[in-house]
């Protein structure tokens, strides 16, 4: 049986009333998480997180996830809506003037390798003005449309952008640079101007290469280390020790809380907000 390592239910949820709940899930080889936010009081009053073993490959996620499923009460009962986390290098982004939902898979399969057993999704950024465009395993989106009615697929970078650009305002000068870990890679997004000026992801193959793409992103985009605020998110093995090195070139390196925007039961309190931003902020990044 799995046992979820972190597990907290306020006191005010109420499983008769759960359709008129929000239910965010992420699933990745950081392990499984999900979380339920009460509409109404825009409130969150659940979350549970597994922790998945370090040989664990996407290949088992799909086995994995059934396996909560069929273990878990809460993911079986009926909720207004529904939000998927399915992180994956496998990605782009599009302008949407550009972007028509015939053509979606050509515009990923021309920047990546994309696995045959993989299903190409599509998601909006409303602020951004772009679409997302990304792949991930074919099993694990059936797992997921065959247990939720209408579930809403994201990757990423749409949690990352649009969770920012909600708080930025017309005119601001200020640079957002975001950095998000996951098991063997990262992902930044630079928000400059109320503009997304740059997302990509790269991997982690040496214990320099985080340290190396950011501070070219820096040069690239011109960036001064001494002024510009980096915020980190995720989780990664070797978290401490990535914070430690970009701290000696990177002045204000910050790791945010639990997302603003909502309210949280006390319980909430031991549930480390950066590593679970992305998950927190998917009820935000839909109108």
């Amino acid at each position: 049986m799995m046992v979820p390592d972190l597990s907290i239910v306020d006191e005010t949820f109420d499983a008769n009333i759960s359709s008129s709940y929000f239910l965010s899930i992420q699933a990745s080889l950081d392990g499984f998480s999900f979380s339920i936010l009460d509409p109404i009081r825009n409130k969150y009053i659940q979350f549970s997180s597994y922790a998945l073993q370090d040989h664990i490959t996407e290949a088992d996620l799909p086995k994995l996830t059934n396996k909560v499923f069929e273990e878990n009460e809460l993911l079986n009962l009926p909720f207004k809506k529904v939000f998927i986390l399915i992180p994956t290098r496998y990605s782009t982004v599009v302008p949407s003037g550009l972007f028509n939902h015939e053509e979606a898979s050509q515009w990923l399969f021309f920047t990546h390798q994309v696995p045959g057993n993989y299903k190409v999704v599509s998601s909006q950024m409303k602020l951004a003005d772009a679409w997302n465009i990304f792949a991930i395993p074919a099993t694990l989106y059936d797992i997921f449309e065959r247990q939720f009615p209408e579930p809403i697929i994201f990757q990423q970078y749409v949690p990352m952008t649009e969770s920012k650009l909600a708080i930025s305002r017309p005119g601001m000068g200020k640079i957002q640079f975001i950095i998000n870990l996951q098991k063997d890679y990262f992902d930044v997004v630079v928000i400059e101007n109320n503009n997304l000026k740059l997302c990509n992801s790269f991997q982690i193959k040496g214990k320099n290469d985080l340290l190396y793409y950011t501070l070219f992103i820096f040069d690239q985009l011109q960036l001064s280390p001494s002024k510009t605020d980096v915020q980190i998110t995720g989780y990664h093995h070797n978290f401490n020790e990535i914070k430690q090195t970009i701290e000696k070139y990177v002045k204000h390196v910050k790791f945010p809380g639990l997302p603003s925007g909502f309210q949280y039961s006390y319980l909430f309190k031991s549930v480390p907000g950066h590593r679970y931003y992305n998950l927190l902020t998917l009820a935000s990044c839909v109108s």
